[in-house]
């Protein structure tokens, strides 16, 4: 009788743990054969190949389709339901994170699981800053960058190069500034980085009144390499020798940081970046299991080597990253 007892006990406990990490049985991600759908940003389909494959080996019998899309496809997937969840390049652009909040009833939830790359192919890097090859300056602090490249601030705006220092002729020019625009309201290769720039990094500062933009990273480097008194914002991976990359010192008279492997890794670039997997997490309701198993197994060891593995050279998180991005999903 014990020994039956025993084994109805563990039977039950089995089937709990198994319940407790499968979708939840009404969930719109569910596709009719009971595949998980996931809609995410097209330049992360082989991550999540490779991640969905780890996931099957602890999980028999699950199975995953991932459609590849821009960086708002995921987004709009997640404000109806229709994705377990939305693995993107950016934080949630600012007019779907009002319809997000509106439609879902309530805040976006996000974990980050890896860095931009710093080479290789991936479209998500660390943004690093260009000047013409003839340029004396060797770096610049963040707070020198923000008055440069935004006007209106509580410190003077930086208009010529004398004011950061440069003594030679150029030091009379006025700074031209290049980049990409400053809203994911107007097309780009990369519409996260005005989200991230001048929303998030720069709270929603004004662009400096030269600002000229440019749809593409390698218009900006081509812009600044025919303009001796030009600066500009670029993705680190797509840096060329035409151009004059800027270290950037963490305060004003640090060392200046040029977003080496090291530097990112170590989580102390200023202009780093990272990869989101945002997910449905409404008030007062756990996470959705699946998603939470899922994002566990992404921040485990083997999840990152299996992103660090990717050929587009996007970048694992470090421990102290991990543990925080983990403790979200307590």
């Amino acid at each position: 009788m014990i020994r039956r007892w025993l084994v109805v006990s563990l039977l039950a406990l089995t089937a709990r743990a198994v319940n407790a990490e499968a979708p939840m049985s009404n969930a719109g991600y569910l596709l009719g054969d009971g595949t998980v759908q996931i809609v995410g940003w097209e330049d992360l389909s082989g991550i999540f190949d490779r991640l969905n494959a780890l996931y099957q080996k602890t999980h028999p019998g699950s199975r995953f389709k991932y459609v590849s899309g821009n960086l708002m496809s995921p987004q709009h997937s997640l404000i109806f339901g229709e994705t377990a969840f939305a693995p993107i390049g950016m934080e949630f652009s600012s007019n779907l994170g009002s319809a997000y909040q509106a439609l879902v009833k309530a805040p976006t939830f996000s974990v980050r699981i890896a860095h931009g790359a710093v080479d290789g192919g991936a479209k998500l890097s660390p943004l690093a800053f260009i000047v013409h090859k003839s340029n004396p300056l060797e770096g610049l602090s963040p707070s020198q960058l923000l008055h440069i490249f935004t006007v209106g601030g509580r410190s003077a705006d930086l208009v010529f190069w004398k004011q950061v220092g440069v003594t030679s002729g150029l030091g009379e020019k006025e700074i031209h500034t290049y980049g990409l625009p400053e809203s994911d309201h107007y097309p780009s290769e990369d519409p996260g980085f005005g989200v991230y720039l001048f929303r998030d990094k720069w709270g929603l500062a004004q662009k400096a009144r030269n600002y000229q933009r440019r749809r593409s990273y390698a218009d900006v480097t081509k812009s600044v390499s025919e303009d001796p008194a030009g600066i500009g914002i670029s993705a680190l991976n797509r840096i060329t020798g035409d151009v004059k990359v800027i270290g950037v010192r963490t305060g004003e008279w640090g060392k200046p940081m040029h977003g080496t492997r090291e530097e990112v890794l170590s989580g102390r670039y200023p202009f780093d970046r990272f990869v989101y997997v945002y997910v449905r997490r409404l008030p007062g309701q756990p996470m959705d299991p699946l998603a939470k198993e899922y994002l566990r197994m992404a921040l485990s060891k083997e999840g990152q080597d299996t992103i660090a593995a990717d050929a587009k050279g996007y970048l694992p998180l470090n421990a102290t990253e991990l543990a925080n991005e983990l403790s979200k999903l307590e």
